[in-house]
């Protein structure tokens, strides 16, 4: 009884492997058990200063794009660009008004098996905007 019980753990293992490599929908459950793949983020944004409450909110999973994000393909490829590194964001701007009207934005999640924890206060949506791209644009 013992060795069946390996035989069909085994069997069940090798079958999330081979979905794994073939991108069948297994996949996502292999891929996700190692977290080396994994790219899933919480993303959200307040008026003010502070990150609570927050106005918007969205989830962000890449490879493939999807999740709540309304612009999830651009938002994952901007992200790709930097190693999702938020703080490394490089989107082509424009011009912003001087103006202080803060806007808090957060992303919370992992990216590859790396910890993503950001929080930045931005002077108005508009620099949030031209700094950020699409990744926040909830």
């Amino acid at each position: 009884m013992g060795v069946a019980r390996v035989v069909a753990s085994a069997a069940v293992l090798l079958t999330a492997f081979g979905a794994a490599e073939a991108g069948t929908p297994g996949a996502a459950f292999a891929a996700g058990s190692t977290g080396a793949r994994t790219i899933r983020l919480v993303l959200t944004v307040a008026k003010g200063e502070s990150s609570q409450p927050a106005q918007r909110r969205a989830s962000l999973t890449c490879q493939p794009a999807g999740g709540s994000h309304r612009q999830a393909r651009t938002a994952c490829g901007q992200l790709a660009k930097v190693g999702g590194r938020v703080d490394k964001l490089q989107v082509d701007g424009g011009a912003c008004t001087m103006q202080w009207d803060p806007v808090t934005v957060t992303a919370n999640g992992t990216w590859k098996g790396r910890k993503v924890a950001y929080r930045h206060t931005f002077g108005n949506a508009c620099t949030l905007g031209t700094a950020t791209g699409a990744v926040f644009s909830l």
